[in-house]
């Protein structure tokens, strides 16, 4: 897969885990934030898309996947992000 295919399926991802994902100008790499009852992502869209795809590898290795069919490239990129939480 390339970063733009591992993006989309990132964005589909964190759509279907009940996530708001926003791309937004600002001084800001970006992260997760729940805002009422709302979870969302926000990412600067600025930056690249191997950056990108790093927050929300990161917000998503919080959570319990175990259950969720993911491709194993996909499962990989988010295992990576919990490397990095650590």
């Amino acid at each position: 897969m390339n970063e733009d295919e591992i993006l989309k399926a990132l964005e589909e991802l964190t759509t279907r885990l009940g996530f708001k994902l926003r791309y937004e100008k600002g001084d800001f790499a970006g992260g997760g934030c729940r805002v009422g009852s709302e979870k969302m992502i926000i990412i600067n869209n600025s930056l690249l898309d191997s950056q990108k795809i790093a927050i929300i590898a990161k917000e998503l290795a919080k959570l319990d996947l175990d259950d969720t069919f993911l491709v194993p490239e996909i499962r990989e990129i988010i295992e990576n992000g919990k490397r990095l939480e650590n």
